[in-house]
């Protein structure tokens, strides 16, 4: 574990080929936190794919998942059998194969999976690794989640085949392919809102995280969504946790080839940052104004922690936490 403690995922070393594992419970999914939807469909999926997200963040193929299933008594089959279907179809999705687990008879439901890929002959992506002046680059997308869950509160109205307030996804493909491209220094799943995750990720290398907001707010499918939201400034979408993406650093050298190969490939890389030695933890910058970021935490066991507040007091973090407008 020593290599690997702190990681999203742990490594074994198996006759020469590079195993990673990563496993996970499920939270109660935003479908039914934010969308009101109760059906345990959702919990299955998004079950898997936050376990697929940490093997994304480790540039994996992915091999094989398993879930131990926590079931109440008084369980209808019909819910169970919903809650087997998010399961099996988001594996689908993502490329793994659902190989079993364990069922047991408890008070409350719950669900924990853990899936299994590989990094064929070389070590898989980590958290370390990153050097001043790397650049960061989200791959996937940010700002979708929150338009919905935004949308949704105010009375509208989401896609639930495509929403990732419902259907959430990873980023095991773009990600393998940059690891094996040689293109990825370091990375970090981003589960718990991008601030929190850019403090880590700096931590883990003794760097400060400089985020552009400028960059954020040009973005076009976010500048909409803000625009129609009332949300100002419009990066605040990218904030929170909920869009699935992967954080990652990028030797200045290859960033081009990072930001090609998404144009060809057709997935989502955004360029809106940079890592630095000079100064310690995350700022955010609008045009020539760079300013500590503001906290805004769903770590569990933290005070100010959405577990502990709730969701409308994280919603109206999100929506009024300090920013700099120029």
């Amino acid at each position: 574990m020593d290599g690997n403690f702190g990681d999203d995922c742990s490594e074994l070393i198996v006759g020469g080929a590079h195993i990673v594992v990563t496993t996970d419970p499920v939270p109660r999914p935003a479908a039914f936190v934010i969308g009101g939807d109760p059906d345990l469909y959702w919990m299955g999926w998004l079950l898997v794919t936050i376990n697929a997200s940490d093997l994304a963040a480790a540039g994996a193929t992915p091999l094989g998942f398993l879930a131990a299933l926590d079931l109440e008594r008084e369980m209808p089959l019909s819910e169970l059998e919903r809650l087997l279907s998010g399961i099996r179809d988001a594996c689908r999705h993502e490329g793994l194969l659902y190989i079993g687990g364990n069922v047991r008879e408890a008070k409350q439901l719950a669900a924990v999976g853990t899936a299994i890929g590989t990094t064929n002959s070389m070590p898989g992506l980590r958290r370390v690794g990153a050097s001043d002046g790397d650049q960061l680059v989200i791959i996937g997308s940010g700002g979708r989640f929150w338009a919905d869950a935004i949308a949704i509160r105010q009375g509208g109205q989401v896609t639930r085949e495509t929403s990732p307030l419902f259907r959430p996804t990873s980023q095991l493909a773009p990600m393998k392919r940059l690891r094996e491209a040689g293109l990825i220094a370091a990375a970090m799943d981003n589960s718990d809102g991008l601030l929190p995750s850019l403090s880590l990720l700096g931590k883990a290398n003794n760097l400060a995280a400089v985020l552009d907001l400028g960059v954020l707010n040009m973005h076009r499918a976010t500048a909409d969504a803000a625009k129609s939201l009332g949300i100002r400034p419009a990066a605040r979408l990218w904030l929170g946790w909920g869009d699935w993406n992967v954080v990652c650093a990028v030797h200045p050298k290859d960033l081009a080839r990072v930001l090609e190969q998404a144009s060809v490939e057709r997935f989502e890389a955004t360029h809106c940052g940079y890592f630095e030695a000079a100064r310690s933890g995350v700022f955010v910058r609008n045009e020539e104004v760079i300013v500590p970021a503001p906290r805004l935490e769903s770590e569990r066991f933290a005070s100010d922690s959405w577990f502990a507040t709730g969701i409308e007091s994280y919603i109206d973090a999100l929506k009024k936490c300090d920013l700099p407008s120029s």
